[in-house]
């Protein structure tokens, strides 16, 4: 699914490609790099995380809300939380910016398979409200926006 992904988002992942590593020739030898120690990797990522991090998933309290106002203080303050935990722990290679983890988690839970799955467990429209939130949050604090 992920290289699929990336097939389809061809032109905007050169984009970003360029941006963040100045070549798509440097981008290429990276994601070799990371693909061949992927395991490795996310090992040492996953052992980063702080316990209760690990614990409470975030996402199930953002889905909690779910038929609030995404653009409500309390709501983005739980955004906020997510992004701050994942640009903490997250080796910057995997996510980048602000805005472009936003964009991956639109993505992700924009996905079909993965709203079925999403959506069975925690309640229909559940993936489509965290798209929501991350959008709002996209659209109205990252600099690159703006």
């Amino acid at each position: 699914m992920f290289i699929q992904k990336i097939k389809d988002d061809e032109a905007q992942v050169a984009k970003l490609a360029i941006q963040q590593f100045g070549s798509i020739e440097k981008y290429t030898e990276e994601m070799k790099h990371n693909l061949e120690h992927f395991s490795e990797i996310m090992e040492d990522w996953y052992s980063q995380i702080p316990e209760k991090t690990r614990i409470e998933d975030k996402f199930l309290k953002l889905v909690s809300h779910k038929g609030e106002d995404v653009a409500s203080k309390p709501f983005q303050s739980i955004v906020e939380e997510i992004l701050t935990g994942a640009l903490a722990t997250a080796p910057s290679l995997l996510i980048g910016s602000t805005e472009n983890y936003c964009k991956i988690i639109m993505d992700t839970y924009s996905n079909h398979y993965l709203i079925k799955v999403f959506d069975t467990k925690h309640g229909a429209g559940s993936s489509k409200y965290i798209v929501k939130a991350f959008h709002y949050y996209s659209e109205n604090n990252c600099v690159e926006n703006n």
